[in-house]
């Protein structure tokens, strides 16, 4: 376990950023892995693929809500040195991420295709998507509890074990993929589906495993399945989750709003956004976890109050992750097309996906800082400031811009491109300003 209350602060940055950065590279590039499978199956997959994702980030937003909730409360009394508050905050969590996923599983098994028609897929691609929504979600449930129980181990400095579980995952999912999707001997091929399946079978193994080590005493969390359900307790979590689930709900319904504007231009441009879609999320998933770090930080050092430590992890955390995403900038900038190129092989998709890339990466360190102060604040338990950010920014600016520019300067689908560069500048300066005026630091939870 790191105690980021104490010692050298870089140090301890790194020492938590690490594992998690790892976790998340290997968890983006599963991703890629996915999309290199899925891609040989055609562009139709590609975007069933591409628009059902964007339906799960929309329906697991409660979910992410509560994950920062649990990362605020366990970090900031694990800073307190209050360790039964810890333990009653995971257990309280893990309990609301079982109701709230079932019920999220039977809405987006029961409506998978009408959801995909809705956001204007054609009907190929509408079957292919469901195929793989309606199995993702059947054993969502798994996956909301692994990933409680990870954040919770990370919010008490051990970013480690989280990542053994993730390479653990990674690994069997990958080997399950090409044998599920194409099928091998007795193995049938489920196609799209199989995607999924690989999915739900690996994170089910590694949760199984997850939850072994918080019921065996090994870890600082005294954790019983004997922790009686506090309704007060729940609503302290609850009253922190929701203003994020919001800022996550209007994040991902932005991103299927683009991506409806998007498919208006066909589905050689729906493929194209799908591929830079899943590229630039690997490219991020490094900064989110320095982000995540920082959040562990913020609440640590809150907790043990000393806010001065919480502000110095922030400006380190800014200055790498705006570095790195300067040369992740860079090498997209350049080397577009043949980036492109590997997941579309037909070449349908590339032209578009280049115009993309090279619109929007030289902003990507405004992104970078964005995320930075964005995991800040939650981590501080002030999800509030982050919510309407995102709403002011993406909704109320991003989306209506995607929709007027390409018709108003007659540059077609660049115009969609040059909203969301326009958003992103927005959204950084905001979360700038709101983080500058401090009030962060006083937040109960």
């Amino acid at each position: 376990m790191t105690n980021l209350t104490e010692g050298d602060l870089f140090r301890g940055l790194i020492a938590v950023a690490a594992p998690i950065v790892v976790g998340n590279v290997l968890q983006s590039g599963l991703e890629i892995v996915d999309l290199f499978f899925v891609g040989r199956l055609g562009a139709e997959a590609i975007a069933g693929v591409a628009m059902g994702t964007s339906i799960v980030m929309v329906l697991m937003t409660v979910i992410i809500g509560l994950v920062t909730a649990n990362t605020a409360f366990v970090s900031r009394h694990y800073g307190a040195k209050d360790l039964d508050m810890v333990a009653k905050g995971v257990s309280h969590t893990l309990a609301l991420g079982l109701v709230f996923s079932v019920v999220l599983s039977v809405a987006g098994i029961l409506f998978a295709e009408d959801m995909l028609l809705l956001l204007g897929a054609e009907p190929a691609v509408a079957v292919l998507g469901a195929s793989y929504l309606t199995v993702l979600f059947a054993g969502s449930a798994a996956m909301v509890e692994l990933w409680v129980i990870n954040s919770s181990f990370q919010s008490c400095g051990d970013a480690t074990t989280p990542m053994l579980l993730v390479v653990l995952a990674n690994t069997l999912n990958i080997v399950l993929d090409p044998l599920l999707i194409f099928g091998y001997g007795a193995v049938p091929a489920f196609g799209v589906a199989g995607a999924a399946y690989a999915t739900i079978i690996s994170r089910s193994v590694a949760f199984t495993i997850a939850f072994a080590l918080l019921l065996s005493g090994r870890t600082p969390i005294p954790f019983s399945l004997r922790t009686k359900f506090e309704i007060p307790l729940a609503w302290r979590l609850i009253r922190v989750a929701v203003p994020n689930s919001v800022q996550s709900g209007l994040r991902s319904v932005t991103f299927l709003v683009m991506m409806a504007v998007v498919a208006v231009f066909g589905t050689a441009a729906l493929s194209a956004y799908g591929i830079v879609g899943r590229l630039e999320m690997v490219a991020l998933m490094p900064g989110f976890g320095v982000a995540t770090a920082t959040a562990v930080i913020v609440g640590q050092n809150l907790g043990a109050r000393k806010p001065e430590r919480a502000e110095e992890g922030v400006r380190l955390s800014a200055l790498m992750n705006g570095g790195f995403m300067v040369l992740v900038g860079m090498v997209f900038y350049f080397a577009a097309p043949a980036i492109v190129e590997i997941f579309d092989p037909s070449g349908e998709s590339t032209a578009i996906g280049v115009s993309y890339l090279q619109t929007v990466a030289p902003f990507y360190v405004l992104i970078a800082v964005a995320i930075v102060l964005g995991f800040a604040l939650n981590g501080a338990g002030d999800t509030k400031r982050p919510m309407y950010a995102t709403l002011f920014s993406m909704v109320l600016f991003q989306v209506p811009l995607a929709c007027i520019l390409p018709g108003l300067l007659g540059i077609g689908i660049m115009g969609v491109w040059l909203a969301v560069v326009f958003g992103a500048v927005l959204q950084t300066g905001m979360l700038f300003s709101m983080y500058r005026r401090g009030a962060w630091k006083a937040t109960m939870i």
